[in-house]
């Protein structure tokens, strides 16, 4: 690899100590680098650079979900150094960065491929704009606790009508994250599936449907029991949220593009998942 792109997450790596230890590691190897700082609540990333070989995020899963857009516009395959907590989707630990980008350097990795969604948002102060999301794509209320009536419509065919406080489209990767807290299934990461989960639905009988990622889902904002007693946003993978109103609609399908996961070890989603669940 000739050239790495560097993306530190300001609120973990403050005093740039771990991405001053990886600028030596490469530098010294003569490996051109570039270094970014971002902050949690930047907005969707812009394509790289096509000439970047490789791009190391420092932070936790969200700091890797939030540069993915970018990354997988522009092809570019990513590696996690985990700063966080969970770290689902960033591999490497502090302690081993340097056999980490030996490893890397030697090329003796493998590329995951991980499926995204693409969203667009119609009726909203974003426009019509497309966006990526690699976890998942979030309606919700916002201000008011009243409940938001939404349909979920899948290949034009209206499936259900919800009351509840939000709906979740999640793709495997993001089946473990905000989904899963909202009782989701767990997928298997490199699946390809479309996960839409009620948050907390005013029903006793209301479950999580996967659909295939050859479907195509379009969530509308039907209102509340007063549309002025409530607001309604949408988000993709965390980031800023757009204003919904009624009439609103997402429309959100298989991405055209992936994020490429760098794999180092040779850990299993199993074995991986049952380390995190403290099994």
């Amino acid at each position: 690899m000739k050239k790495i792109h560097i993306v530190v997450n300001d609120e973990k790596d403050k005093e740039l100590k771990v991405a001053g230890r990886i600028l030596g590691f490469l530098e010294a190897r003569n490996v051109k680098c570039s270094l970014e700082r971002i902050r949690r609540d930047e907005s969707q990333r812009k394509p790289y650079e096509a000439d970047i070989d490789c791009i190391i995020t420092l932070g936790g899963d969200g700091t890797f979900i939030q540069v993915a857009s970018g990354a997988a516009g522009s092809n570019i395959p990513m590696l996690g150094v985990n700063l966080g907590t969970t770290g689902y989707l960033t591999e490497v630990e502090k302690d081993g960065i340097e056999p980490a980008l030996e490893r890397l350097l030697a090329s003796d990795f493998e590329i995951e491929n991980r499926m995204m969604l693409s969203g667009e948002f119609r009726g909203t102060e974003a426009g019509e704009k497309q966006h990526y999301a690699l976890n998942d794509v979030v309606i919700s209320r916002i201000g008011s606790l009243r409940a938001v009536s939404f349909e979920l419509i899948v290949n034009d065919r209206k499936l259900n009508t919800y009351d509840a406080d939000g709906m979740i489209v999640a793709t495997p990767t993001g089946s473990t994250g905000y989904s899963l807290s909202a009782g989701g299934p767990i997928v298997e990461p490199t699946a390809r599936l479309i996960v839409v989960n009620p948050i907390c639905p005013h029903t006793l009988n209301t479950r999580a449907i996967v659909l295939s990622a050859e479907d195509t889902v379009r969530i509308r904002v039907l209102g509340g029991r007063s549309p002025q007693e409530y607001e309604a946003g949408v988000s993709c993978d965390g980031g800023r949220m757009a204003k919904l109103g009624v009439g609103s609609e997402v429309e959100i399908c298989c991405a055209e593009v992936e994020t490429r996961l760098i794999r180092l070890g040779k850990e299993s989603f199993l074995d991986l998942l049952s380390r995190k669940l403290g099994g």
